[in-house]
């Protein structure tokens, strides 16, 4: 199935449901605002992404997406939901530190974290049962 310009995540669930597994790490590393941690982990998360989307038979239409603009969307994903998350008074990632909610020490603990990427069970089943076959 061709992933078009206008895409919502909703209508791709293995999609949604990796992004959901993922938002907390995201945050924790949107916070840290530009670092080469977060570029680096922002990367590796839209390559498995793109991994995972291949591995249930999605294909981004290559006229419309490109790396930078699939990371692009990620990004615009998890605004909406920090943005949301603000309305009901919770501040997350970024905004959080701007607010001095994060402590610098904080942040020089989190970035000496590195950042895991999860994907969700149903879709680890998928890549197992398909790299069984190929043993």
């Amino acid at each position: 199935k061709i992933l078009r310009k206008k895409l919502s995540w909703k209508s791709y669930p293995e999609l949604e449901s990796f992004l959901i597994a993922n938002r907390e790490e995201y945050l924790r590393h949107s916070a840290m605002n530009y670092t080469m941690q977060q570029k680096e982990y922002n990367n590796r998360l839209t390559e498995r992404l793109l991994e995972l989307a291949s591995e249930c038979g999605y294909v981004f239409d290559e006229e419309s997406f490109s790396f930078v603009s699939i990371r692009d969307r990620i990004r615009c994903y998890f605004k909406s939901y920090v943005q949301s998350k603000k309305k009901r008074g919770l501040i997350l990632g970024y905004a959080a530190r701007r607010k001095g909610l994060i402590t610098e020490a904080e942040l020089e603990k989190s970035a000496g974290i590195k950042g895991t990427i999860v994907v969700p069970k149903k879709s680890v089943q998928k890549k197992t049962k398909s790299s069984s076959s190929l043993l």
